[in-house]
């Protein structure tokens, strides 16, 4: 028998963070047998609360494959490495004016920004308003 201390197990909630998972896919696989458990105790609704190992969670992870993503911008930098700081300056200007001209125009007028009474009046129901400035 294994003896586990607290701070090694993980709660449901834990692992599906850590996994990217939701909550019910975790008990699943508790449930199938495919993710080691501790059953800590069933709730009054009838809900078993389980911990799992880290080591579980981290033998899952270190066990997935990974595709390593392609260097997209490997091309850029090696064009860039050539040109001199003016060069590089000149050739980002440019592509800010060509994706400025190329950007649709925002449909109807702006809005002007709210005053802090307006902001204060529009969230004064807010939890945010009721907590003290830091």
């Amino acid at each position: 028998m294994t003896i586990h201390q607290p701070h090694d197990l993980l709660t449901v909630q834990e692992v599906a963070r850590k996994l990217r998972l939701s909550d019910d896919t975790v008990r699943r696989q508790i449930r199938e047998g495919t993710l080691e458990a501790i059953r800590v105790r069933t709730t009054p609704t009838g809900r078993e609360q389980y911990r799992v190992p880290a080591h579980a969670v981290e033998d899952i992870l270190g066990t997935a494959t990974s595709v390593p993503m392609p260097d997209l911008f490997a091309p850029l930098r090696e064009a860039f490495s050539v040109l001199s700081e003016e060069e590089r300056e000149e050739v980002l200007a440019q592509a800010v004016r060509w994706a400025r001209e190329r950007m649709p125009e925002p449909a109807g007028e702006r809005l002007p920004a709210l005053t802090k009474e307006e902001l204060t009046q529009r969230f004064r129901h807010s939890r945010l308003a009721r907590e003290p400035q830091r």
